[in-house]
């Protein structure tokens, strides 16, 4: 397995890379995109839904009226208002799937990994290669503290 920031060789599966401390498992990220895109396809479908049943309200209604001979008055009243009712219920399932749809932007799996590696032209090339561990050189050993009796 190889870091997917500075390339270097890993022996064995790992969080973080130790030499530039990239994430390098992503899990949570793959679980909230999966998340996410259920409730697009919810609110999608709700928004199919909405759409067929609203026209079939107000266009069946509009048929079943004038079977009925109705006024001409109380067939745009009818029409009016259930178009009414029908464009507000749809536009307010349109603006929650946007809002989904925008939340997916923002979790898109092609973001570029965040490290804390620098540059070449930053790093001193006269420390050599890095450690294969992160405490490996950071570790020492202290001087025995002598107590004093008394």
């Amino acid at each position: 397995m190889y870091c997917q920031s500075c390339g270097v060789q890993l022996t064995q599966q790992m969080k973080f890379c130790n030499r530039c401390g990239v994430l390098l498992i992503k899990s949570d990220e793959k679980v909230e995109i999966k998340r996410t895109e259920k409730r697009l396809d919810s609110h999608l479908e709700s928004l199919f839904w909405v759409t067929v049943f609203g026209l079939a309200v107000v266009f069946g209604g509009l048929i079943v009226l004038k079977q009925f001979d109705f006024k001409e008055w109380v067939l745009i009243t009818f029409v009016s208002i259930s178009s009414t009712a029908f464009l507000i219920n749809f536009g307010i399932n349109l603006w929650a799937a946007l809002r989904v749809m925008r939340g997916a932007k923002e979790i898109s799996p092609s973001r570029e990994p965040e490290t804390k590696e620098l540059s070449p032209l930053d790093q001193n090339a006269h420390l050599g290669p890095a450690p294969a561990s992160v405490t490996e050189n950071t570790t020492r050993s202290f001087e025995p503290v002598l107590n004093k009796r008394v």
